[in-house]
């Protein structure tokens, strides 16, 4: 019998002594190894473990319930085990007589949550998340081989939810934010709680709990607790608040803080914590929790429950934007925020703030899951009018400006338009699908009457305005100008011709022309092409055509390009609104109202613009084509555009887009008249470069614009083009490289660009001048540079 085993009788021993100086270790392996071996049954032995005082002692710390919760589940592979081998030994005619390990394991379990009933809720959802897990373990178990105990998992899985129903019911009700009454922090371990450390098992076990049972659990109540406890874990985002007070400058200007400073031991506190190195688990059954709430409702559902779950989700979302706006107001008056390199830290505090960063990504990493959860369930609610006000969109409003407070985070992974593959893809995921949630509306409307996306652009164009006039650190800003413009962008086709003209436009100006960082000036570009690109869905609409739709028309020019591009790189601005990165959906949403009057203005503008950013560092040529042809592409929706409301000396709409075409060619012929008239000189524009040679890469840049343009031309205008492109690329001084490039281009443009009312024409200019333009060489590199092409239209 087991009762007289000697080490039987010391763990007991030791369970009921409080203050024992057994190492906790020594007294889980003894536990496992009784509950495993224990005869008959291991019902007392559970029974006396959970109600001993030596895990009833104060403090009741994670370490001390971890240890409990790890005894039950390797019980559970020793038993297992330990089965297996009996059943080795049997012979078939004993074997007849006996247990199968299946059943006899069932029965164990079973016997084992027997004991657990009625103990400490704390420590029975503990050991009951052990157990669950142990028999999880069993139905992925290689040696001696997989089982399941369907039954006793059952059992087990009810007992768990019964355990944190009893928890939320102790440590919930009647407490403080963090589940603990006032009187009890004192017998708690700093920055530790009951509650939140049971949420910790809870979260370890209850996502292998089917999802019909959690619906008996207060679903709202306890997203409210997980939400606190996600708080807790990061302090409440006060964690940067004494770096002020605990940073010094070395001699030479580097930032150093004492392994004795407050700040250091904030940190230090917080890495060390079991609520950090459980938190993945614990944002992942938060997120599980806000699916449950936001999951399509069943028939029989009033209106409102889903209003009540509704509020739910947005109070632990504004919690969690709440605790992002704390740390991002800390992070502006560090020293660390001014830091732009590594070498700006002193030697012994690079640890340090690679840990303050690692606790930021941390902080993003668990927004995002459970800001994502919240926003795909939330998507599939049906649209009906609440009393609270709150719906879809208004989750994806605390989305987007929770991101916007971490902006300065987000810029460590390239930001949230980044295409490199090794960029944040639930990141973009969920900053896009919150766009789409607000672009889509739901017929709320915001402040002043506006629908929500107009005011949400409003707001952004409001708080860049305010970040210019103040002096600060020039990286942060410039994370949050990239943020709002890669936001306003995908929302472009929603607004209002007011909106677009009195606040996006003033919002993108200034980025315009500079490059310095790369971000915003290409989500700036982005962003007024997304403005073109949307006016001129708006006139095919309204003509009633039938043509190629925005978005096929950049599919075509993405291909196109692809093919064709050279010298390229990844992160072109995007001419549309409706950019694949996100796929902002506009069903059911009307076009944007954009004047003609203000594109017309807009036009001649952004033409010099890019004419002006087709110099080397600026646009990088794939953009370059693609931003010109979007805007040629808009100039000919201006007032129709089309061939029959104009002729060769038309002052009208088809002036606009041959504006932007003999803009192009006056450039060109400019720089080949300086070119003439520098011939000889010295000049150099940096080292090893002439400026002869960088005159010489702008001029191709800009012939292969010019000829990006001739499949938005109408047909009168397209001849004219035709002929001004031959007489280009017939001058005697060119090189022979580049000029089989740009007639390659040209062909390509004919064949595949050019629309059926033109293809005639242009075709048979073609078989007209292809001697002079030396036919023979088009296609010898097709495809030579196919990957450059089309890795520097993926941001398209």
């Amino acid at each position: 019998m087991a009762a007289n085993d000697r080490s039987y009788t010391l763990l007991l021993n030791h369970l009921h002594n409080p203050h024992t100086q057994l190492s906790l270790q020594t007294i889980q392996g003894a536990l496992s190894h009784h509950l495993a071996t224990l005869e008959p049954i291991p019902t007392p032995l559970a029974a006396t473990a959970i109600s001993s005082p030596y895990f009833l002692s104060q403090p009741l710390t994670y370490h001390k319930l971890n240890a409990l919760s790890t005894a039950f589940r390797h019980a559970t592979h020793l038993k297992f085990r330990a089965l297996s081998k009996e059943d080795e030994k049997r012979g078939r005619v004993e074997a007849l007589f006996e247990k199968t390990p299946k059943a006899a394991m069932d029965g164990w379990v079973r016997d084992v949550v027997r004991g657990l009933q009625g103990g400490h809720p704390v420590l029975r959802l503990a050991s009951c998340s052990g157990l669950l897990l142990g028999v999880e373990d069993l139905r992925h178990s290689r040696t001696p081989a997989p089982l399941e105990v369907v039954g006793a998992r059952g059992v087990v899985e009810d007992e768990d939810i019964v355990a944190l129903a009893e928890v939320m019911d102790t440590y919930g009700f009647g407490a403080t934010a963090h589940g603990v009454e006032e009187w009890e922090k004192e017998f708690q371990p700093a920055g530790q709680d009951l509650l939140s450390i049971a949420l910790i098992f809870a979260s370890q076990s209850f996502p292998l709990i089917p999802q019909n049972k959690l619906k008996v659990l207060p679903l709202p109540l306890l997203s409210q607790m997980l939400t606190s406890t996600i708080c807790a874990t990061f302090k409440n985002g006060s964690f940067l608040s004494s770096v002020s007070a605990s940073v010094t400058l070395t001699a030479d200007n580097q930032v150093h803080i004492s392994s004795s400073s407050a700040f250091t031991q904030t940190i230090q506190s917080i890495t060390s914590s079991p609520l950090t190195a459980s938190i993945s688990s614990i944002a992942r059954f938060t997120s599980n929790i806000l699916s449950l709430l936001l999951s399509l409702p069943s028939p029989s559902s009033s209106s409102r429950a889903l209003d009540e779950n509704l509020q739910a989700a947005s109070a632990c979302l504004q919690s969690l934007r709440d605790l992002a706006k704390t740390v991002e107001r800390d992070w502006i008056s560090t020293s660390l925020a001014s830091v732009t390199d590594e070498h700006g830290i002193a030697e012994d505090t690079k640890e340090l703030s690679k840990a303050v960063w690692g606790i930021l990504k941390t902080l993003l990493f668990t927004i995002i899951m459970v800001a994502n959860a919240a926003l795909e369930a939330a998507v599939f609610l049906p649209p009906v009018r609440l009393g609270s006000g709150v719906t879809p969109t208004t989750l994806a409003l605390q989305t987007l400006n929770t991101l916007s407070h971490l902006a300065f985070v987000i810029s460590q992974f390239g930001g949230v338009t980044s295409t490199s593959p090794d960029s944040f893809l639930e990141l973009k995921k969920t900053f896009y699908l919150a766009l789409d949630i607000l672009a889509q509306g739901d017929g709320v409307y915001g402040d002043h009457g506006k629908p929500k996306a107009e005011a949400y652009v409003e707001q952004v164009c409001m708080a860049l305005d305010g970040q210019r006039v103040l002096e600060g650190n020039v990286g942060f800003r410039q994370a949050k100008e990239a943020f709002a413009l890669a936001s306003i962008e995908q929302l472009v086709p929603v607004l209002s011709g007011k909106c677009v003209r009195n606040w996006v436009w003033g919002a993108c100006a200034p980025h315009l022309t500079d490059a310095s960082h790369r971000e915003s000036f290409e989500s700036a570009h982005s962003t007024v092409l997304a403005v073109f690109a949307s006016y001129a869905g708006q006139q095919q609409q309204q003509q009633g055509g039938e043509g190629e739709s925005v978005r096929g028309w950049v599919r075509r020019q993405r291909e196109k390009l692809g093919r064709a591009g050279r010298h390229g790189r990844s992160g072109s601005p995007a001419p549309e609104g409706t950019s694949s990165r996100g796929g902002l959906e506009k069903k059911g949403t009307e076009p944007a109202s954009i004047d003609t009057d203000f594109v017309k203005k807009m036009v001649p503008f952004y033409a010099k613009c890019l004419i002006e950013n087709s110099t080397e560092g600026k646009l990088h040529t794939p953009q370059l084509r693609m931003a010109y042809a979007a805007l040629v592409r808009s100039a000919c929706a201006c007032g129709g555009g089309s061939d029959s409301d104009s002729d060769e000396n038309d002052t009208g709409p088809s002036a606009l887009a041959w504006y932007c075409v003999q803009l192009l060619v006056d450039t060109i012929q400019g720089i080949l008249n300086k070119q003439t008239a520098r011939r000889g000189g010295k000049g150099k524009a940096r080292e090893g470069v002439s400026s002869e040679d960088i005159s010489l890469e702008t001029l191709h840049r800009l012939e292969l614009t010019l000829v990006s343009t001739l499949s938005l031309l109408p047909l009168s205008l397209l001849a004219l083009a035709l002929d001004e492109v031959f007489k280009l690329l017939t001058l005697e001084d060119r090189t022979r490289e580049k000029r089989e490039e740009v007639v390659e281009a040209l062909f390509t443009e004919i064949l595949e660009g050019v629309g059926d009312s033109e293809k005639e024409y242009a075709m048979g200019w073609w078989y007209e001048h292809r001697g002079a333009l030396g036919e023979e060489e088009v296609g010898k590199k097709e495809g030579g540079n196919q990957k450059d092409g089309e890795r520097s239209l993926s941001r398209l």
